[in-house]
This record gives C-alpha cells, sequence and structure tokens, in this order.
C-alpha cells in the first residue's frame, strides 16, 4: 500500500513538473497555419458599444509541436478590435501583440475577437484591419471587418428619460433608447426621413397625453424602427422591445415607416389617434397597432407575423382603413395569428367594460396561416358598427357567414392572393401574377389613395391591398 502511495505520488508530481513548463523549447512554425475562416464579419454596432464575441480557431498543420512567433492586430493599441489569444487578453501592455504562442501537433487554438470601438466622425464607418500571424520567412493574415453606426443615446438612471420640449431626429445620427423615452408636456417628437431609432430590450417610447410623435419618412429614405440588436438573426423576431405607446389624448402621424421585432408595434390608450400611411409592420408578439379605445387610420399599410393579431382592437373605438394588407403568417407558438380582431368590450382587472366601435376596410386584403382571418368580437352592451367593402378574406371555420352578413360587400372569399414574400427576415408582400387581388379594387376607393405603396398608380385597374 505504501508503494502504491508512494508511485502515485511521484506520478502526481511530474505531471504537476511538466504541465506547469513554459519552456516548452518547441521550434518556431515553418509552415502555413491553417484557419477557420479568412474573414471574420462582425456585425453593426453603435460607436462605444462592444461587440458580441466571434471565434477563429487555428490550425497547426505540421506533425510537431511548434510556438507561432507572433499574432497581433495591424493598429496596435489603437485598434478598435480586441482580442483574446488562448485565454490572453489584448491590452495596453502587451499592445496586442503576442509572441510565441505554443500549438501542438495536429491541434488548435481558439482567438476571441470583439470590436470595441470608440466614437467616430461619421455615421457610418468602416473598422477594417488585419489579424497578423508571423511564422519563419512568412506573415499570413486574417481580415476583421466591422460596420460602426454612430449613435445617439437616451436613457436614465430612472428608467425614464422624460423630454418636455419638442424634439427633432434626424439621420445624422442613429438614435438608440434603453429604457422609457416619454415625450410629455404637449411636446412633438419629429422623425425626418433616413431615420434610425433602436429599443433596447423592454423599451418603450411612450408619447403621453397631449404630445406628439411625427414620423415623416420617404419612398426613398424610409425611417426605421427596430430591436438594437443587429445580428442577422435578431433582425427578424419578435419581443426585441416593447411598444410605442400613445397614452389618451396623444397623437400620431406616421409616413413611410418600417417598423418591426417588438412586442407590439403601436399601443393606443383611450382616445388616442394614429394616422399612418406608406408603411411595414412585421414581426411583433402581440399585435401591429393594438388599440384599447383608440381611432386609427390606415392607407397603404402592410402588416404581417403578428402573434395575437394584425390589428387589435379592444374597448371599440373608430378605424378606417383603405388598401393595407393585413397578412399574418406567424408560426412560432400557437398564437391566434388573425389579421383583424375586433371587439367593443374590454376586460382588466377582473370587470368587462363595453365602448361603441365603429370600423371599416376597404380594398384590403386580409389572409392568414390559420383557418380564420377575422375575429368579430361583439357584445349586445355597445353599438358594434363595421362594414367591409370589396376586400380579400380568408375565412373557412368560424361562426362569421360572410356571404350572408350584409356587412360584407363584394368579397374575394378565400383564395391565395399568391403574396411574393411573406418570411420574417425577407417580407415584401408584393402580388405575383395570376393574384386574385388584381384589378378588383373599387375604382372610387383607390382615387381616395391613388398611389401604392412604392408610389405606382393605381388609377387604373386597382389592385386589393396595400401593393398594385
Amino acid at each position: 500500500m505504501k508503494k502504491l502511495s508512494l508511485l502515485l505520488f511521484l506520478s502526481f508530481l511530474a505531471l504537476s513538473i511538466f504541465s506547469c513548463r513554459d519552456d516548452y523549447n518547441y521550434d518556431s512554425a515553418t509552415k502555413p497555419l491553417r484557419f477557420s475562416k479568412d474573414t471574420v464579419m462582425l456585425d453593426t454596432v453603435f460607436s462605444t458599444v462592444r461587440s458580441e464575441t466571434y471565434v477563429l480557431k487555428v490550425y497547426n498543420q505540421q506533425n510537431d509541436d511548434v510556438v507561432i512567433p507572433r499574432i497581433y492586430l495591424e493598429k496596435g493599441s489603437s485598434s478598435q478590435f480586441k482580442i483574446n489569444v488562448d485565454g490572453t487578453p489584448g491590452n495596453a501592455t502587451n499592445q496586442n501583440s503576442f509572441q510565441n504562442i505554443p500549438i501542438r501537433s495536429k491541434d488548435s487554438l481558439f482567438i476571441f475577437i470583439e470590436v470595441a470601438p470608440q466614437a467616430i466622425n461619421a455615421s457610418n464607418a468602416l473598422a477594417d484591419e488585419d489579424l497578423l500571424f508571423t511564422t519563419v520567412g512568412s506573415t499570413q493574415k486574417v481580415k476583421l471587418l466591422s460596420l460602426i453606426e454612430d449613435a445617439e443615446f437616451y436613457y436614465s438612471k430612472s428608467g425614464t428619460k422624460e423630454i418636455a420640449k419638442d424634439l427633432a431626429w434626424n439621420n445624422t445620427k442613429s438614435k438608440v433608447i434603453y429604457g422609457n423615452l416619454k415625450i410629455t408636456n404637449g411636446a412633438n417628437l419629429s422623425v425626418s426621413e433616413g431615420t434610425k431609432i433602436y429599443l433596447h430590450k423592454n423599451a418603450n417610447i411612450i408619447i403621453d397625453s397631449g404630445s406628439q410623435l411625427t414620423i415623416d419618412g420617404s419612398l426613398e429614405h424610409e425611417v426605421l424602427i427596430r430591436g438594437d440588436r443587429h445580428e442577422t438573426k435578431y433582425d427578424s423576431l419578435p419581443g426585441n422591445w416593447n411598444q410605442i405607446h400613445l397614452a389618451t389624448n396623444a397623437s400620431a402621424k406616421i409616413n413611410h415607416l418600417v417598423i418591426k421585432g417588438g412586442n407590439n408595434a403601436f399601443y393606443l390608450e383611450e382616445n388616442a389617434h394614429l394616422n399612418i400611411f406608406n408603411s411595414k409592420i412585421y414581426n411583433f408578439l402581440y399585435g401591429g397597432i393594438y388599440s384599447v379605445g383608440g381611432n386609427v387610420e390606415g392607407k397603404n399599410l402592410a402588416i404581417n407575423n403578428c402573434g395575437t393579431s394584425d390589428l387589435i382592437a379592444e374597448y371599440g373605438g373608430n378605424y378606417d382603413f383603405t388598401h393595407c394588407t393585413f397578412a399574418n403568417y406567424w408560426n412560432l407558438n400557437a398564437g391566434a395569428g388573425y389579421s383583424a380582431y375586433l371587439s367593443n368590450a374590454y376586460q382588466k382587472s377582473g370587470q368587462t367594460k363595453y365602448n361603441s366601435l365603429t370600423a371599416s376596410f376597404k380594398n384590403c386584403i386580409f389572409w392568414v396561416k390559420n383557418y380564420n382571418s377575422l375575429y368579430l368580437d361583439k357584445n349586445e352592451h355597445a353599438p358594434f358598427n363595421y362594414i367591409f367593402d370589396t376586400n380579400l378574406i380568408k375565412n373557412t371555420s368560424n361562426n362569421l357567414s360572410i356571404e350572408t352578413d350584409k356587412h360584407f360587400v363584394n368579397t374575394i372569399l378565400n383564395k391565395d392572393p399568391q403574396f411574393y414574400k411573406t418570411g420574417y427576415s425577407d417580407c415584401l408582400l408584393l402580388l405575383n401574377i395570376g393574384s386574385p387581388a388584381l384589378g378588383k379594387g373599387n375604382l372610387s376607393y383607390a382615387k381616395e389613395v391613388p398611389e401604392d405603396m412604392n408610389g405606382i398608380s393605381r388609377i387604373k385597374d386597382p389592385a386589393l391591398g396595400a401593393y398594385q
């Protein structure tokens, strides 16, 4: 037993001695190294905000254990990138340069890469640099690339940043919101064409009672509102931020907006007003427009992929939509996935309240992945007035009898509109050739909205929906 214990102790001692040695006496690498990629494309980041971490693997193709004489960033300590070589971080002391890095035969080492940009002078700048590897007689390089977007940040330690005077945003810098940005005291937030607005997880834009939001994009330069994670996978997912909240008696006028990836695009309290034209609303966990007794006018809207419904109208309100496309191909969970949910009731704190509803839909498309595009929750305790005039509607399995309901006029029922693209990351609700919605619009309604989402005239043979 004593001999066995002595043998184990000596073995442990030998392992400890050799594992702690840093003088491997390896020869320098003489053959080219191999890399997992020759270019590391890091996603776009905001100035002063670090990216997520990317991994580069370096392979020793030799049959011998070697050291790499030097691994370094081309711009040294002034680099916009940060690297960690096999567990050792780059810093001001080593100036992002590493010497004599051992790598065993046919083995690999990991290099972790981030972009950590400083302030930049232009609205967009390219971080472009080589990560260099010196071996005997040669130098190899891996290209590092990232787009840095100059940004202005809005946040408060209290969680809500209040703006009590008029505020104008333009496209010189992107806007990034953490927590709540609240426009109050009757102020107006005006957003000009080409502006990009990013919201962090759970962030809100709140338009307080009596205040206004004005978004004035253009066909060539739409305003963009989305989550602040630039990676491609986040661009197509809902729930990355919360919503634009219009309080009672707040108002918003929107033109040429692309908004995507939150919980609700717009949430309206009672008697809030939303006028929204030529805009795209994609990928929301609950609703594209969620109104509780609000007032909405929509023209040339394209809405898709909302977990509950593209339009949620509870507790009545007033709604008027012309040439809008309410598509819903939601499939991320068992959400209802309606095009429009209309109700003159609202439940809160265990109580049900009722309010008059008036809704009009003209030259629109209602199409969903599920069986029914519409849900009309009519309650006798308050008026429920609605008209669907000249629309394409999917309705296959509920109690809504569109063929005999006098509130439905000139309906194309259960004919696939044949959209061009309906995916979360690639959505374009144009109509393919042969669509039953082409040329079926009411001309008098088309004259109210004489150009489609892309500025194409619809005065002749108007199609249903937002696109001619």
